[in-house]
């Protein structure tokens, strides 16, 4: 069930993240990183809380779970930061979309 949520919640995830890095607004899009931003925290506390209960069956799994979450995420930042200053180059998109989707195959294995 919370594997259900997880992915609906990187759905959440991909949508304004997708719209924020094709808005030329400044003020659209630091909005949009707010939202982006609340989503994100609830992705990582719905992967602790995936830890808590799995590691003792499959520690190696959750480990990397969490830390390809936490790197999705953070290219997420990344991006926005870098779209917000001006150089951004749209080699991040794929990068950060790539790894978006390696976090939700880690949670297939879960």
């Amino acid at each position: 069930m919370l594997v259900n949520i997880m992915m609906f919640l990187w759905a959440l995830l991909i949508i304004p993240f997708l719209v924020g890095m094709y808005v030329k607004q400044d003020k659209t899009i630091i909005k949009i990183m707010i939202y982006t931003r609340i989503i994100y925290l609830i992705v990582l506390v719905g992967d602790i809380m995936l830890i808590l209960r799995n590691f003792k069956t499959n520690p190696v799994i959750d480990t990397l779970s969490f830390f390809a979450t936490v790197i999705a995420i953070s290219f997420i930042d990344i991006s926005y930061q870098r779209k917000i200053q001006g150089n951004f180059k749209p080699y991040l998109i794929w990068i950060t979309i790539i790894s978006i989707i390696i976090s939700i195959f880690c949670l297939f294995l879960i």
